[in-house]
């Protein structure tokens, strides 16, 4: 049995030839220059006969049905491959889900760049899969501290900077790294105009300076507002968090064991429905800003995948999920064995926040929702706790 590791990136930057309305703060908020560019990166795992492509987009999110465009195109050339796409979410990159065009009736989605990135993640995933290697692992995971607060509920924070990293079996050489940490990349705030990856940015840039190898970054259960704890929102400070989780990160694998036993991977997925009850999600398809995948019932139907790679446990989540259900799930991954629990935020889909349900308060006037902002953005009550049984169900053995 061995493991193999691939991997391939493209430029995903959109041309600022036309408007880009950049998603995540205000409409309307165009972006004026590219400060760094945008990527789609793919890793591809193989052990045995299972095959896993994690791809991270540098998008505020992907909704299932362009997901699921994408995965049928790979499938006709690679059937077996199970995939996982998952955005960054940073909050300076072109609408991919049409809230924030020009005003709140006019979608901000362009589709001609958003066939030209299916096309481009696509053609990244094929790519990862032909450029297979020989790999060894080392896992870990660290927390750090003061990067991050919980503007919702600043006692509860996740800190942990879940890392891999897969090695050749005879130099010992980095061939890839894995990064994933649980914080909305907005240091730069909504004055910004500038198209940029955020924090991940520099952290994958730095992480790759060091090892001399190409890393991926997905961001973990950032919701309840897990946001940088900066004061300027400057490029400096975006910087400055993106090389501390680097180099952190970095020492952590450098003292990390290789992986004696060859790892098995193995891949889980599990579909369900959700009722949409959300109204202004239910506005917004009616004035056509994001699609309508309700079924007659009023539900959407979505999934979680859990990936299996030794001691290396990622839980996938469709949205945001608040820190709260994250550090449960992780806690019940360590119970069963995961040594490096994570989870991967925003994957294959995005239903905005995923609370709690004995924490969701649903504001009177949702234009208004004070410290329930997070309610106005989830499809439902009842979504943090169906996302957290399907993880959990996927945990059994």
């Amino acid at each position: 049995m061995t493991l193999q590791v691939g991997y391939a990136q493209t430029i995903i930057t959109p041309s600022l030839e036309k408007p880009v309305f950049l998603a995540g703060f205000d409409q309307n908020r165009r972006a004026t220059s590219v400060h760094d560019d945008l990527f789609a990166r793919a890793m591809a795992l193989r052990s045995e006969r299972t095959t896993v492509i994690l791809v991270a987009v540098d998008l505020i999110g992907f909704f299932r049905p362009d997901v699921q465009d994408v995965i049928q195109r790979v499938h006709r050339q690679a059937p077996d491959a199970e995939m996982i796409i998952a955005a960054t979410h940073t909050h300076h990159g072109p609408d991919t889900l049409g809230l924030w065009g020009p005003d709140s009736r006019h979608s901000g989605v362009d589709p001609e760049y958003l066939a030209l990135v299916k096309d481009k993640i696509s053609q990244a995933a094929l790519d990862s899969l032909q450029n297979l290697h020989p790999a060894r692992l080392k896992s870990s995971s660290l927390h750090i501290h003061g990067l991050v607060k919980n503007a919702r509920n600043p006692e509860i924070i996740d800190d942990e900077l879940t890392l891999a990293q897969f090695i050749h079996p005879q130099s010992g050489m980095p061939l890839a790294s894995l990064f994933i940490f649980p914080c909305h990349p907005e240091v730069l705030w909504r004055g910004n105009t500038h198209i940029t990856a955020d924090y991940p940015g520099y952290l994958r840039h730095a992480v790759e300076e060091a090892s001399q190898a190409p890393c991926i970054f997905f961001t973990g259960a950032l919701g309840g507002m897990m946001t940088p704890d900066v004061k300027d929102h400057s490029f400096e400070e975006a910087e400055a968090m993106g090389r501390t989780l680097a180099e952190s990160g970095l020492s952590a694998l450098a003292q990390a064991p290789v992986i004696d036993d060859l790892p098995v991977l193995q891949v889980r997925k599990r579909e369900f429905t959700a009722k949409m009850t959300n109204p202004l999600f239910k506005l917004a398809i009616r004035r056509k800003l994001i699609p309508d995948v309700r079924n007659t019932k009023g539900e959407i139907t979505t999934e979680v995948n859990l990936i299996k790679l030794g001691t290396l446990w990622l839980a996938a989540v469709p949205g945001e999920l608040l820190p709260k259900l994250g550090l449960g799930i992780k806690a019940v991954m360590r119970q069963n064995g995961a040594d490096a629990p994570g989870i991967i935020g925003l994957a294959n889909d995005e239903l905005g926040y995923l609370l709690p349900r004995e924490d969701f308060r649903y504001p009177f006037n949702p234009f208004r929702p004070g410290k329930h902002y997070e309610e106005t953005m989830s499809i439902s009550r009842d979504i943090g706790s169906k996302v957290t049984e399907a993880v959990l169900g996927l945990l059994q053995p």
